[in-house]
């Protein structure tokens, strides 16, 4: 007989709360954490390749591609300009990184 669905969904949080906690213990990196250095990567790359060349609309390439992904999976296109656009400027004028996991330095690193 069936596992009822209150056990089933209880059973799947416990295994994917143990994965996770396997995963932090590995220090391994997840998706969103490759991601998020590429998205920085490309950002502040491009950018840095389109003020060297004296060709803004280098930058507007990349801009469009991403937002036109956006716009195909549902997403607002003002807002994601708007999110995007804050995205670059924090990257790019602000000097902005990404976000630090303290957790994952080893005991003599600085932390800042």
């Amino acid at each position: 007989m069936a596992k009822p669905k209150a056990t089933r969904l209880r059973e799947q949080r416990a295994r994917q709360q143990e994965y996770r906690n396997r995963q932090k213990q590995l220090r391994r990196p997840g998706r969103d954490d490759i991601a998020r250095i590429a998205l920085q990567w490309l950002i502040v790359g491009t950018a840095k390749l389109a003020e060297r060349e004296g060709n803004a609309a280098r930058m507007n390439v990349v801009e469009d591609a991403i937002l036109e992904k956006l716009a195909e999976q549902g997403f607002d296109p003002a807002a994601s300009d708007q999110v995007l656009g804050d995205l670059i400027d924090k990257y790019t004028e602000a000097g902005w990184g990404f976000r630090r996991k303290p957790h994952l330095l080893c005991g003599d690193q600085p932390l800042y």
